[in-house]
């Protein structure tokens, strides 16, 4: 059948002209009011929001030198902020997840979909157990991954539902993610982690034009 991406862009027009009618109608209405559909992009401000506090808050850290997550980690004055801003991060991104669950229908989506809430549960554990707990350095790895994985799967799903602009750009975030922190080097974690998170930042706003 042909994909209901196709008059959003990146694919060619439908040749099930009632299956387009259908499309046409439900999903505006779904975009419209469905104010979760933003939550992915408020999960993304909120966590930059996060970051650019705690920088502020504490003067010596550096993203050549530290890891995000020593912004948050046992005993620093103001890890409490880092942390809730992580947690606050967390729920919206599962929110949005949520969001995606009710509103995608193929296979591919629906298991992308699922490993976006999971990275988002990962994302919320993260601030719930800082570095300085044992949990710490596997939730973050796992988040990371996650998010990857689940990038790349939107990347096939938005191939082969026929919008292939989008998918080949999401594929190709994903693995240059994958890529960069397998290959490196980079000057520190922190470093890292802000290449990684501007592109979830940047797919999420693409996302926008899709969901």
């Amino acid at each position: 059948s042909e994909p209901r991406w196709a008059f959003l862009g990146g694919g060619s027009s439908p040749g099930d002209g009632a299956s387009h009618a259908a499309i046409r109608a439900s999903v505006p209405f779904v975009k419209r009011f469905s104010p979760l559909r933003y939550f992915g992009v408020c999960a993304a401000a909120s966590g930059w929001a996060t970051i650019l506090i705690s920088m502020s808050l504490n003067p010596w850290f550096s993203i050549a030198r530290n890891a995000l997550s020593d912004m948050g980690a046992i005993g620093v004055k103001y890890a409490w902020v880092f942390n809730s801003g992580l947690i606050i991060s967390g729920a919206l991104a599962f929110l949005y997840s949520a969001y995606l669950l009710l509103t995608l229908r193929s296979k591919l989506e629906l298991l992308a979909s699922s490993i976006m809430l999971l990275a988002s549960i990962h994302l919320i554990l993260i601030g719930l157990f800082p570095e300085g707990t044992y949990p710490h350095f596997f939730v973050s790895i796992e988040f990371f991954t996650l998010m990857g994985v689940s990038m790349l799967l939107f990347g096939a799903a938005f191939t082969r539902g026929g919008a292939r602009r989008y998918g080949i750009c999401f594929a190709a975030m994903a693995i240059v993610g994958f890529l960069a922190a397998i290959l490196g080097p980079w000057p520190s974690t922190g470093s890292l982690e802000v290449f990684e998170i501007s592109l979830m930042t940047a797919w999420v706003f693409l996302m926008l034009r899709l969901v």
